[in-house]
C-alpha cells in the first residue's frame, strides 16, 4: 500500500551484497573443473583455461547477478518507465559482446 502512495523506504544493501557474492558462486560452481589448474581441463589435458580464471570473469557474473537483483527491485517499487519515456534501446555505437569473453 505504501508504494501507491509513494512512501517507501527500501534496504537493499545486504540484497545486492548476496546477489554480488551469489553471482562469484555460481561461476566457480559452473566452471570448477577449468579452475583447478592452469592448463588442463575436460576439454583436453593441453587445453589452457586462462580465460576461466581471469578475474574480470567472476566479477562480471556477479556484476550481472547484481543487475539481475536491481531489476526486481525496481520491480517491486514501480520504478520502470515512469518519466514517460520509452524503455532504452540497444546501443548501436558498440561493437558487440566482448571477443573471447565466457557466456554468463
Amino acid at each position: 500500500e505504501a508504494i501507491g502512495y509513494g512512501c517507501i523506504k527500501m534496504n537493499i544493501d545486504t540484497d545486492t551484497q548476496w546477489s554480488y557474492w551469489s553471482g562469484i558462486r555460481d561461476f566457480e560452481k559452473k566452471y570448477s573443473p577449468y579452475l583447478q589448474t592452469q592448463i588442463g581441463n575436460p576439454d583436453g589435458e593441453d587445453k589452457p583455461n586462462k580465460k576461466f580464471y581471469d578475474p574480470r570473469e567472476c566479477i562480471r557474473a556477479a556484476e550481472v547477478s547484481t543487475v539481475d537483483r536491481l531489476q526486481m527491485a525496481f520491480e517491486d517499487l514501480n520504478c520502470q518507465n515512469v518519466l514517460g519515456l520509452d524503455p532504452p534501446k540497444e546501443p548501436a555505437n558498440t561493437l558487440g559482446p566482448r571477443r573471447g569473453g565466457l557466456p554468463v
